[in-house]
């Protein structure tokens, strides 16, 4: 063989020992390759349950929230027990290896169960909803009125007339753990009117969702907070002019400023003016030579404050409950007090520019007449002011006894307050004006020209009468003035103070004031002791005796 068959043949058996070396590495590095694969599964598997018990600790740890907001003018309860939903939650858990060319998988989303659908497998809040006939829901204005939160004005009243009709939705409840049961019952409350916090937090249907239960309470569900729900007894709630519903619950409660000690010993004072009126009005009714214009419309005015102070007192001594009907009837026997009080004034006046300058001498008919009219006004007027005052869902209760501390309180007696003054006034008025009467009259009797047919035609004894009369109608008149001041300062004032119960004890002895003025300063004494010394007292003389022995049978 040449020396280029050699060639060939070294070539040829070089080529095949290079094919087996390289089948061999590749064998080598294909298992390595498959080991290093293996290793890599079994370690994302690993990875991959790791993640999974992590992720499933995520969820159970997360807050349970409402995943749907909820309208608060319909509040979402249903007859199928509310279980708070959880937000599904999802995760990907990701697992490299050194290379960048190996990735794990991404993993499922995982949702967690959610809890039980049934509100009976959890534990029932001891202090349950009961609705009673006490029950009652809180409004901030009175009715026909409406919320005005953005006024201009920050000194005027929170409440302007308004035309939205105030509807709430009351619901019937059962409160579990974190969950409530609606029983679909239809529910109505009556409303209780004015805002009882002295310092409020404030609730708007935009950013919570609230509603009123069965009795009367207030159930806030704040969706951004810890909690699911809160309830609060102590709130009013209402809608302003744009038809948002607005939440007031208290910080702070409004408290009695007045003691009870101090209540007990007022009432007392009234109860002690109770008695000094009926006799006043018993005396007024009995006597001939008092029953006239003046002394009936005298005792009507004690009868009607002697009422009152009575039904007040034993409110305020047993602790009845002082909302609805009783607080309407002392309202309407207090007004009526003063009402009469103003039907004295005008019957002076009437008298003083007319009666007595025009020797009028009114027959029985008149003065019964006249005071028919006076007692349709007497009447009339307080019945009107109660029934505005149930028209608008205010408390009857007067201010006694009551201290201005919100505006809400102030509110309530603008059907108590505002009246007594504009009568005290108008009585003020018409005492001026029956002074300068008076002296009108007195110079009408000095006339010279005038002294002998005045004589024969004034009424001289009636002027007399009048005359004392108008100055214990005026000493009275300072009297219900000074103490109505007090009153005023004992409302609107904001302390505690030992000298507020000197104003209450100033009205809660009017009764006595009234009995001194018309019985002891008139000089009324004389007429009643003669009329107590004649009944049963009188002896037949035997003139009469033998004139009532021959009267025929």
């Amino acid at each position: 063989m040449n020396l280029g068959h050699w060639n060939v043949f070294l070539a040829v058996i070089s080529l095949q020992m290079f094919f087996n070396a390289s089948a061999q590495i590749s064998t080598v590095l294909f298992s390595t390759i498959k080991e290093s694969n293996n290793s890599n599964i079994l370690y994302n598997n690993t990875l991959n349950s790791t993640s999974s018990d992590v992720l499933d600790a995520l969820i159970s740890s997360s807050p349970v929230v409402s995943s749907t907001p909820v309208a608060s003018s319909t509040p979402v309860v249903s007859s199928t027990p509310v279980v708070p939903e959880t937000y599904s939650t999802e995760a990907a858990i990701t697992v490299t290896e050194a290379t960048p060319s190996n990735f794990a998988p991404a993993q499922s989303p995982v949702e967690k169960p959610l809890d039980p659908a049934d509100c009976s497998q959890r534990e029932k809040y001891r202090k349950q909803p009961i609705a009673t006939q006490s029950s009652r829901l809180r409004k901030c204005c009175p009715h026909g009125e409406n919320l005005n939160i953005f006024r201009e004005n920050q000194s005027d009243s929170m409440c302007d007339n308004g035309l939205l009709s105030f509807e709430p939705t009351i619901i019937s409840a059962v409160l579990f753990d974190n969950c409530i049961e609606d029983l679909e019952i239809e529910t109505k409350l009556d409303y209780d009117i004015g805002n009882p916090c002295n310092s409020s937090l404030l609730y708007d249907d935009k950013e919570d969702v609230f509603f009123v239960l069965q009795d009367g309470s207030l159930l806030i569900i704040d969706k951004f907070g810890n909690e699911s729900y809160t309830v609060k007894e102590h709130y009013c709630l209402d809608i302003d002019k744009s038809g948002h519903l607005f939440a007031f619950t208290c910080v702070t409660q409004v408290e009695e400023q007045i003691a009870f000690a101090k209540v007990i010993f007022v009432a007392v004072l009234m109860l002690i003016s109770m008695p000094c009126l009926l006799l006043v009005s018993y005396l007024h009714m009995t006597l001939r030579l008092l029953r006239n214009l003046h002394g009936l419309s005298l005792s009507l005015m004690s009868l009607c404050l002697a009422s009152g102070y009575f039904v007040h007192s034993v409110v305020h001594i047993y602790g009845i409950p002082n909302q609805g009907f009783i607080g309407y009837v002392i309202q309407f026997c207090i007004l009526s007090y003063f009402f009469w009080y103003l039907c004295i004034c005008f019957n002076v006046l009437l008298n003083v520019w007319y009666k007595l300058p025009c020797c009028i001498q009114c027959p029985k008919s008149w003065a019964i007449f006249n005071f028919t009219c006076y007692a349709v006004f007497a009447f009339s007027g307080p019945a009107t002011i109660v029934a505005l005052t149930v028209q608008k869902g205010l408390p009857g209760m007067p201010s006694y006894f009551l201290q201005g501390l919100t505006e809400s309180i102030r509110d309530s007696q603008r059907y108590f307050i505002p009246p007594v003054s504009t009568i005290l006034f108008l009585s003020f008025l018409l005492n001026i004006i029956s002074f300068f009467g008076f002296q009108r009259i007195s110079g009408y009797i000095k006339a010279e020209k005038s002294i002998q047919e005045q004589k024969s035609l004034f009424d001289q004894q009636k002027y007399e009468d009048v005359k004392k009369d108008a100055k214990c109608v005026s000493l009275l008149g300072i009297i219900l003035v000074v103490s109505w001041l007090l009153e005023i300062i004992t409302f609107y004032s904001g302390s505690n103070s030992n000298y507020l119960v000197l104003c209450d004890m100033v009205n809660g002895l009017q009764g006595v004031w009234v009995l001194l003025i018309f019985l002891v300063v008139r000089r009324r004494r004389t007429i009643i002791l003669r009329w107590w010394y004649d009944r049963g007292s009188h002896e037949i003389e035997g003139t009469e005796l033998q004139a009532l022995s021959n009267s025929p049978t």
